[in-house]
C-alpha cells in the first residue's frame, strides 16, 4: 500500500516533527491560554492542532474543534456552537437534539445522521441579528459554565478563523472577545491560513483581538525531516531512492508538506514496478501533477488581465524574485511599481498569491509549475 498520505489530516508515523510546537500550543491550552497559529494552507496547521487535541484528550480534557470554513452564515455559526457544545456534554443523539434545541430554538434547527453515525445539524430560519447575537453570546458562555460545574480543563479549537470576518465582521468579533476573555479555566486556540487576515485581526490595535494571547507563525518543516521520513518509507517498499532525489523531492515541491507527500505519493504509483526513482521521474511526475490539474489553472488564467499574467510569469520563472526591481519589471513588461502592487494585491485577494518569508509564492504550488510549463 501506498505510504504517502496527502489531502486529509496526517497523524501517527506521518506526522512529521513539530513537536515543539506541539508541546507549546498543548500546555498553554492546558493552562486556559488563548494562542493564535497562522500559518499558509497546505502547512499542515490542522494536523498539528488534532495532533494537540489528542494529546489534551489523553489528560482528560474536553476539546470541542470547529472548521469555519463549513460555515457559510451566522446563523450556521451559532448552530455549530450548540453542536460543538452538546458534544462537549458527550450526549447521545435524542438528548442532543434538546439540549441544541434549548439554545438555538430561533434557528429552528434540523437534524439528521451522518453514515459515520454523528450528528448533523442544519438551520431553517434567520431571526434578527440581535437574536442570534444574544444566542451565540449564550453558547460562548457554555463551556466556561461546563468547566466550573463538571470541574474538567476545556479547549476549543476554531480552525480557519479568519472566516469570522465574513460571517459576522467585526460586531462579531468584539463578542468573542468581550465573552472569551473572562473565561480563565477554557483554552482556547485561533488558527488560520489566510496570513494577511490573521495578522492583521492580532496586530491591529483597533481590532478585537488585539493582544489577546502568543501568536505561533507555522514555518516549514526542515527539510532533512522528510528526507528522512520519505527515505524510510521507500525503502519499505524496497525502491531505490538515493539521497540526491530525496533532496529534489523536498525542494520540487516546494518544501511544504501537503505537496512533498502528493510527489512521494505520485513517484511510489509510477515506479512501484521499477522501484528505482531518478531526477528524471521527480521531473515526470511534478509535469503529470500539474497537468492533471490544468483544467482548474486554465479556468483561473484565462479569467485574469495580461498584467496579472505577466506577473505571474514572472513569480513562476524567478520564485521569491525582486518584482518591485526594474530587471523583473523590464524583463515582464510591467510598466510601474504602482501597477505590480495593484496587481499583487488583487492575485492576493483572489488566492492567488501569498506572501511567506521568501516573498511571493503561489498559493497552489503546482499551479506555479503549470504557469512555468504552459504559459512563459
Amino acid at each position: 500500500m501506498n505510504p504517502f498520505v496527502f489531502g486529509e489530516v496526517v497523524k501517527d508515523a506521518n506526522f512529521i516533527d513539530r513537536k515543539e510546537e506541539l508541546e507549546t500550543i498543548a500546555k498553554d491550552l492546558l493552562d486556559g491560554q488563548k494562542v493564535f497559529l497562522i500559518a499558509p494552507r497546505r502547512y499542515g496547521k490542522t494536523s498539528l492542532l488534532l495532533a494537540a487535541a489528542q494529546k489534551l484528550k489523553a489528560k482528560g480534557v474536553r476539546v470541542i474543534y470547529l472548521d469555519l470554513f463549513k460555515t457559510a452564515s451566522i446563523e450556521q455559526f451559532a448552530a455549530a456552537l450548540g453542536k460543538a457544545a452538546a458534544e462537549m456534554r458527550k450526549l447521545g443523539f435524542a438528548e442532543a437534539v434538546t439540549f441544541i434545541k434549548d439554545f438555538v430554538s430561533g434557528l429552528r434547527p434540523q437534524f439528521s445522521v451522518n453514515p459515520d453515525g454523528s450528528l448533523s445539524l442544519g438551520v431553517d430560519a434567520s431571526p434578527p441579528q440581535k437574536e442570534v447575537f444574544q444566542m451565540i453570546e449564550n453558547l460562548l458562555a457554555y463551556p466556561q459554565e461546563f468547566a466550573i460545574r463538571e470541574k474538567k480543563p476545556v479547549v476549543v479549537m476554531f480552525d480557519e478563523f479568519q472566516e469570522i470576518v465574513s460571517i459576522g465582521g467585526e460586531p462579531l468579533e468584539k463578542l468573542m472577545r468581550a465573552v472569551i476573555q473572562k473565561q480563565r479555566n477554557v483554552g482556547y486556540a485561533f488558527c488560520g491560513s489566510k496570513k494577511t487576515m490573521m495578522n492583521e485581526m492580532v496586530s491591529k490595535r483597533s481590532r478585537a483581538f488585539f493582544g489577546m494571547g502568543p501568536v505561533t507563525h507555522l514555518e516549514k518543516i526542515p527539510s532533512e525531516y522528510f528526507k528522512k521520513y520519505l527515505a524510510a518509507n521507500f525503502a519499505k517498499g524496497g525502491f531505490d531512492c538515493p539521497e540526491e532525489a530525496l533532496r529534489s523531492i523536498v525542494n520540487s515541491a516546494g518544501g511544504i508538506p501537503y505537496y512533498i507527500q502528493y510527489l512521494a505519493h505520485e513517484l511510489w504509483d509510477l515506479k512501484t514496478e521499477e522501484k528505482k526513482i531518478t531526477a528524471a521521474d521527480i521531473d515526470r511526475a511534478v509535469a503529470l501533477i500539474a497537468k492533471r490539474n490544468t483544467p482548474l489553472y486554465q479556468n483561473l488564467w484565462e479569467n485574469l488581465p495580461q498584467t496579472q499574467k505577466r506577473l505571474l510569469q514572472g513569480l513562476a520563472a524567478n520564485p521569491g524574485a525582486a518584482i518591485f526591481s526594474g530587471a523583473f519589471m523590464a524583463r515582464f513588461q510591467l510598466k510601474s511599481s504602482a501597477l505590480v502592487k495593484k496587481s499583487l494585491s488583487l492575485l492576493i485577494s483572489k488566492d492567488i498569491i501569498e506572501r511567506d518569508a521568501a516573498g511571493c509564492i503561489f498559493t497552489d504550488h503546482w499551479m506555479g509549475v503549470w504557469v512555468r510549463q504552459n504559459c512563459s
